[in-house]
C-alpha cells in the first residue's frame, strides 16, 4: 500500500528533505517508487523499469503509469481508508447510543443510588473512550488521506514529470 510505504520513508529517512525543493521532493518520490519503479543510467540516460512486471518502461509509459495507473492505485487506498473509518464509525456511534443510564429515582435507597452512580459513571468512562478512539481513528485517516491527496497531485503534467525524470538523472549521477 502507498501510505505505508510513505510512512516507512518517513520513519526510516536519515535525511532532512525540505519539500518545497524540487531534488529534495524529487529523493521523496524516487524512494517511495523504489519498490514498484527502478531508475538507472545507460550512457547519461535514464532507464525506468517496471519491477513488479520485469519491463523496461519509455518515459511516455512511466507517464502513463503514473499519471493513470498510480493515480487509480493511490485513489482506490484514500477510499479503502475513507470507507474503512465510515464502518468504524458505523459500529461505534450505535455502541455508544445503545448504553442505557440508570435513572436515580427518590424513591432509591442510599445502596441503589450509590449502585446507580457507580453505573453512570461506568458508562460515562466508556463513553469517553469510545468517542476517543473515534476521533483517534478519524484524526488518523483524515492524516493519512491527505498524505495519500498529497502524493496523488504530485507531477500532474508531463512537463513536470519531465523535471523529476531530470531530477533522478542528477541523483543518480551523484550516488554511482
Amino acid at each position: 500500500m502507498w501510505i505505508d510505504r510513505i510512512d516507512d520513508f518517513h520513519a526510516n529517512n536519515n535525511v532532512t528533505l525540505d519539500m518545497n525543493r524540487e531534488l529534495h521532493l524529487s529523493i521523496y518520490v524516487k524512494e517511495i517508487l523504489k519498490y514498484k519503479i527502478e531508475f538507472s543510467l545507460s550512457d547519461g540516460n535514464i532507464n525506468i523499469k517496471n519491477i513488479e512486471e520485469d519491463k523496461s518502461m519509455s518515459f511516455d509509459d512511466f507517464y502513463y503509469w503514473w499519471n493513470i495507473d498510480r493515480f487509480d492505485e493511490v485513489l482506490s487506498e484514500e477510499e479503502v481508508i475513507f470507507n474503512d473509518f465510515n464502518e468504524l464509525k458505523s459500529k461505534v456511534l450505535p455502541a455508544i447510543e445503545n448504553i442505557k443510564q440508570p435513572e436515580i429515582k427518590e424513591s432509591d435507597s442510599q445502596e441503589e443510588r450509590k449502585k446507580k452512580e457507580l453505573k453512570i459513571k461506568s458508562n460515562n468512562e466508556k463513553v469517553l473512550k469510545l468517542q476517543g478512539h473515534v476521533k483517534s481513528e478519524a484524526d488518523k485517516s483524515n492524516s493519512q488521506i491527505n498524505i495519500l491527496r498529497q502524493f496523488r497531485g504530485l507531477y500532474p503534467t508531463k512537463d513536470s514529470l519531465k523535471v523529476f525524470a531530470e531530477n533522478v538523472i542528477v541523483l543518480l549521477k551523484h550516488t554511482e
